[in-house]
């Protein structure tokens, strides 16, 4: 009985971790302004990743270097922030760490959750719906807290 409440409290943390990380993934995403392309691979990323696992791990790691070498050529600099060379060097630099976390945090989803005996598609959907709702939180998040939004009043 403990070992099963220890498993669901362990999962119910992987997946708060997972909705965590990918809201933050979306507000960056906002952030930078993101086009919708690059808003569509990263999602059809996530649901290969999601299924795949550790197996797709060198595309993910990939997609994120892809993402970082176009931000750094573009000097794409986050929408309201006015930032210095170093300063900017040293967020993209942040943004692909966590980047890379993120991604292995996500293939690694299944191992993790394995205790829990949920099938893989189970496994697969409760992953995908929790990034999912996280990357749309996190969009949110970015755009109510912006100057002149009516959260930013009320603060």
């Amino acid at each position: 009985m403990a070992k099963t409440t220890l498993s669901y409290l362990f999962a119910g943390g992987y997946l708060l971790g997972l909705l965590v990380a990918y809201t933050a993934v979306g507000w960056i995403l906002a952030a930078y302004a993101a086009p919708a392309l690059m808003w569509m691979w990263t999602l059809a990323l996530m649901v290969y990743v999601a299924w795949a696992g550790a197996g797709a791990i060198a595309a993910s790691m990939l997609w994120v270097v892809s993402v970082v070498w176009i931000a750094a050529y573009t000097s794409a600099t986050p929408l309201h922030v006015n930032w210095q060379g170093s300063t900017w060097a040293i967020s993209l630099l942040g943004v692909w760490l966590f980047a890379i976390s993120v991604v292995l945090m996500l293939a690694f989803a299944h191992p993790a959750l394995q205790s829990l005996r949920w099938s893989r598609k189970s496994t697969f959907y409760r992953v995908v719906i929790t990034t999912g709702i996280g990357l749309i939180l996190g969009r949110c998040l970015y755009w109510s807290v912006l100057p002149g939004s009516s959260l930013s009043t009320s603060v």
